[in-house]
């Protein structure tokens, strides 16, 4: 067990004399936010798309709308019977 702390000492005396290397990486940081402020995030193909979306979902709501009121109204189905046979 001593052997074992005598090693862990002579490793800790060494990592302390050791001489930690300096250097400085604040410009390169601060010159790449500086690049992602710079650029412009191009947001046409997005508003082109939910435009196109909108348009698609106004058209379905329509015809839904309409649907739903062929299938609720009350004459409808009292002639849904009808339907194959001419009334007059």
């Amino acid at each position: 067990m001593d052997k074992i702390i005598k090693i862990i000492e002579k490793l800790a005396k060494t990592a302390r004399n050791e001489v930690l290397p300096q250097f400085d990486v604040s410009d390169e940081i601060m010159s790449r936010i500086s690049l992602l402020q710079r650029e412009k995030v191009g947001l046409l193909p997005l508003e082109v798309f939910a435009g196109l979306t909108a348009l698609a979902a106004s058209i379905v709501t329509f015809f839904s709308i309409q649907a739903w009121q062929y299938i609720v109204n009350p004459l409808f189905q009292l002639f849904a019977p009808y339907q194959g046979v001419a009334l007059w």
